[in-house]
């Protein structure tokens, strides 16, 4: 019986670890928000806000999914963020996307990336866009792949552990277009 139960409890662990791993269980928005960002404007620490922009503009491959949400962290303190102010421009790109005007629609997302480097509509349809031109960008990609991995694993989606994105076109973004859900209705 001993051995049942240490087998039961192993099968249940080993259920639920990848769950936890998934789903951020080492980052909760409400705790850990604020140290993150203080972290973000020291420049002698690992979350120092320029220097994870520029390990994310090069592709960096060893960014973990702490950095990538540390990155958007940091960004929520230049005066540049403006989550409300860049759904028109973000509308605008899923408009060009859909309109198959792809050309337009990344020199749409070149504008928003200029003042919001981390916005992930604007990457996911950048390397889109780019891919349907027969032109596929691999540093967008992987910006891509890694804003999905740190979104993925900074919450469940639960009001309780809510992922952690900087627009709300970035998360109807995530929910439509990475977990091929559909958006009910909608309010702040």
């Amino acid at each position: 019986m001993k051995k049942y139960s240490l087998y039961l409890l192993l099968c249940f662990v080993w259920a639920i670890a990848p769950a936890a791993l998934l789903f951020g269980q080492d980052f909760d928005y409400h705790r850990d928000f604020k140290e993150m960002l203080e972290r973000s404007k020291r420049q002698s620490d690992p979350y120092y806000y320029p220097s994870l922009l520029q390990r994310f503009n090069t592709c960096d491959s060893n960014l973990t999914d702490r950095d990538v949400v540390a990155l958007q962290i940091g960004f929520t303190a230049h005066p540049e963020y403006k989550p409300y102010k860049t759904i028109d421009k973000e509308s605008a790109i899923l408009d060009l996307v859909a309109q198959k005007l792809y050309e337009k629609a990344i020199v749409a997302c070149d504008e928003l990336l200029q003042t919001n480097p981390v916005d992930f509509t604007a990457v996911l349809e950048k390397g889109f866009c780019y891919m349907n031109l027969g032109k596929p960008d691999p540093c967008y990609k992987e910006k891509a792949l890694m804003l999905i991995r740190c979104i993925k694993w900074s919450g469940d989606g639960s009001q309780a552990r809510p992922c952690f994105v900087l627009s709300p076109i970035d998360g109807q973004t995530f929910i439509t277009h990475i977990l091929g859900g559909s958006l009910g209705t909608m309010g702040s």
